[in-house]
């Protein structure tokens, strides 16, 4: 396949790449442009999952009226040379600010297409990406990084980014590789459909579902004006499509953290994290909750709603803000207990000194697994799914266990959480890891079992007044426990419950 195209092309600013305006029919662009949509089989794309009930319900019937257009640029990347197709610009030279009038010329080769060689050039495309990564030593920080601390303090969503990153990013991009090269899942269809637009000649950004419903008219689809960035590298691409999509259709913080966080390497986050923060991405949140939902450790691994897959398959996962929340006051260490920890590990008694230290060597998140391990651990699987009944698998009642447990860790003589002077970090580490584990499991053992499966008299508790009400609940249970020096014999009577 080739097709040439009268273009405008122009350079924007001095390092933006060169954008080129063509109009392209619908289904010539799905047949030349991939849409590297974030997959079961593959996280690494960035754009959403195909919506066919929203282009069969709302955008077919608005283009079957005849009067309507999308005025819009559908916006595409590029590409170079992808081993088996290629966009070549017949002009590159472009003065900033000028528009130059040349020709585009997209070639694919079809019939490489249909065989393994896809297989081949998408892996050679990810090594590239990850041996970047292996280039640098050193992870470069944005002067942005610290700026927006205090928002994340003080507001859910709102928040800075500071150099936290566990880069699952060239994590999942090093599982990508790892498949590509398992030759038995080169016979998978769904595996072989989403490898193929990851080796078309061109992506597509913004605009996948007005193509794909454009294309369902005539033999070609209908014509659509076309927004080409030239070359664009992959983390350009997942920055357009952010900046795209953040402002006036804005995509949910769950989706937005899955894209920054496993759809860019170390080095290609590094590099955007400036640009991002300034777009508007909240950086903090994006780090902290890919720990928490991809991180292999935690106890939320799989349990999160990220804004990725059917929605069918949602319904049964926790909700991304409220798991925000419970995350959220691990990372800002405003807790005492949290505090007299870091002083302890990292032998300081400068409080600010002791938090930034325990964000940047990420131990708020080894405390942070290390308390909902035991939590998981306490309760029988039953209760960490969705189902009627079961009052445990909520997002309030999670962060009111847990508000209810750290009141009693707050509360702890300064003593509970010494160390000794010459032990090593590693011993400091272990050390309080046990004093944190005898707090929490001994205050926990006063919760009853069952109060998450009988009837409650309460209801609607995902509110602030809600979710106090049930830590008031929930700390007057573990007073109790105290008293009788086991679970309270007449916890039943009170009147939270039916």
């Amino acid at each position: 396949m080739k097709l040439v195209y009268s273009v405008f092309a122009f350079r924007q600013q001095a390092k933006s790449p060169i954008q080129v305006a063509f109009v392209a029919n619908a289904g010539d662009v799905l047949t030349w442009a991939g849409i590297p949509r974030k997959s079961d089989e593959l996280l690494t794309g960035y754009q959403r999952f195909k919506d066919d009930d929203r282009i069969n319900r709302s955008i077919v019937p608005f283009f079957q009226n005849p009067a309507n257009c999308s005025p819009t640029a559908v916006i595409i990347a590029l590409r170079a040379d992808t081993g088996i197709g290629r966009c070549v610009l017949a002009n590159t030279e472009m003065p900033v600010g000028e528009v130059v009038e040349t020709q585009l010329e997209i070639e694919m080769d079809e019939d490489a297409m249909k065989t393994d060689a896809i297989f081949e050039q998408a892996l050679s495309y990810i090594e590239q990406r990850l041996g970047a990564d292996a280039e640098q030593s050193e992870e470069e920080v944005s002067e942005d990084d610290d700026q927006d601390l205090d928002e994340i303090e003080d507001e859910e969503e709102n928040g800075g980014a500071t150099d936290i990153s566990v880069h699952l990013g060239t994590e999942t991009l090093a599982k990508m590789r790892d498949l590509l090269r398992d030759k038995e899942n080169w016979v998978n269809p769904a595996f072989r459909d989403a490898i193929a637009d990851y080796v078309k000649p061109a992506m597509v950004i913004d605009g996948q579902h007005r193509i794909s419903a454009g294309a369902k008219f005539g033999p070609k689809g209908l014509p659509f004006m076309v927004c080409g960035l030239y070359d664009a590298t992959w983390s350009e691409q997942v920055f357009q499509f952010t900046v795209v999509n953040i402002k006036p259709k804005k995509i949910p913080p769950s989706l937005i953290t899955s894209i920054a966080a496993l759809s860019l390497s170390k080095v290609e986050q590094s590099q955007l994290r400036g640009r991002l923060n300034q777009a508007g991405v909240k950086m903090t949140e994006v780090e902290i909750m890919s720990m928490v939902a991809y991180d292999d450790q935690s106890p939320f691994s799989n349990f999160i709603d990220m804004g990725v897959g059917e929605k069918s398959a949602k319904s049964d996962l926790l909700g991304y803000a409220a798991i925000k929340r419970v995350a959220k006051v691990w990372y800002t260490a405003q807790r005492n207990s949290f505090v007299q920890i870091a002083k302890s590990l990292f032998s300081t008694e400068n409080a600010n000194k002791a938090r930034s230290e325990w964000r940047s060597s990420k131990i708020w998140f080894d405390f942070f697994c290390l308390f909902w391990g035991i939590v998981r651990d306490h309760y029988p699987n039953s209760y960490w799914k969705k189902y009627e009944g079961n009052r445990f698998f909520i997002g309030a009642s999670l962060w009111a266990l847990q508000e209810a447990l750290l009141i009693e860790a707050d509360g702890q003589m300064k003593s509970h959480w010494k160390v000794a002077p010459e032990a090593s970090m590693e011993e400091r580490v272990e050390s309080l890891r046990v004093a944190f584990e005898d707090v929490v499991r001994t205050n926990l053992a006063y919760v009853p079992v069952d109060m998450w499966s009988v009837p409650w008299e309460k209801v609607s508790l995902d509110t602030n007044q809600g979710r106090d009400e049930l830590r008031k609940l929930l700390s007057k249970l573990i007073n109790d426990g105290k008293i009788e020096g086991r679970v309270a014999k007449n916890w039943k009577a009170d009147s939270w419950f039916k």
